[in-house]
Formats: C-alpha cells, sequence, structure tokens
C-alpha cells in the first residue's frame, strides 16, 4: 500500500525562483510595516535623526503607506521629475500633518533602499527594477487585502 501522507507534494505547481523570492520579500516587508518602525532602524547622523524621529514615531495610517508605496515605484523607476511635480502637488493632500509627512518620507526611503538591497543581494536572480515595483505591489496588497464577504 502506498503512503499517501506526501502527495500533497507532488501535486504543488512549480514556481519560479524569481517569483517565489519576490512574494516572499514581499511578505517580509509588509510585515515589516505592519509592525512600525522597523528594529533595524538606524540613523546615519544625529540631524538625520532629528528630522526623521517623528516619523518613526507614528504609526503611518493607510494613505501615508499607499502614497508612500507610489513614491517608491516610481524612485525605483527613476520618475524624478515625476516624484518632484507630486510632491509640490500632491503630498499634502496625503499626508496631512508634518509627523505623516516625515512618516511617508521615511517610507519612501525605507522600501527604496530594501529593494535594492535585495536586487544587489540577490544577483543570480537577476531581478529588474521592474520586478521590485512588482514586488512593492505586492506590499500593497497584502498590507490592504479588500475581501468581500
Amino acid at each position: 500500500m502506498r503512503d499517501k501522507r506526501y502527495d500533497w507534494l507532488y501535486e504543488r505547481q512549480k514556481q519560479p525562483i524569481k517569483q517565489y523570492l519576490l512574494e516572499r520579500f514581499a511578505g517580509d516587508l509588509a510585515d515589516e510595516l505592519a509592525a512600525w518602525p522597523p528594529a533595524d532602524l538606524e540613523w546615519e547622523s544625529e540631524a538625520s535623526r532629528r528630522r526623521w524621529q517623528p516619523g518613526a514615531e507614528c504609526h503611518p495610517g493607510e494613505l501615508v503607506i499607499r502614497y508612500a508605496l507610489e513614491l517608491a515605484r516610481l524612485d525605483l523607476r527613476r520618475e524624478w521629475d515625476e516624484i518632484d511635480r507630486r510632491m509640490r502637488g500632491e503630498a499634502d493632500g496625503w499626508w496631512r500633518s508634518p509627523e505623516e509627512k516625515s512618516a511617508g518620507m521615511l517610507l519612501v526611503k525605507l522600501l527604496t533602499e530594501r529593494c535594492l538591497w535585495l536586487k544587489e543581494e540577490a544577483s543570480g536572480a537577476r531581478l529588474t527594477r521592474d520586478d521590485l515595483c512588482g514586488a512593492l505591489e505586492l506590499v500593497e496588497h497584502r498590507l490592504f487585502k479588500v475581501t468581500l464577504g
């Protein structure tokens, strides 16, 4: 008689390593954002600590995180003119208080640095900037799941 305990392994679909890596990264990053502030947050200088500390102390809301994810995607695509245009025209609507603005800017920096770190560390996976933008979209989906009941 055949042992059926491991049949589920044979029925699993193969998943490309790149996709698995991006999904795992997105899950870890979503967990890190949900438990804000990050445990490994370090300041480059005393001046940067004074500037960004208010953002690290307040837990960012959904609008702050969504806008930061959008700006981080633009940053990864190197669309700096679009970032400037949005920061001048839209940022105050998304980030209403100085604390939210500080948290949003800190989030953009953190998200971009984490993505570029992954690209560098996983060089064998040949991740592109578009792949990293897709990972940020996965982060957004994990954080803000819509369920229909």
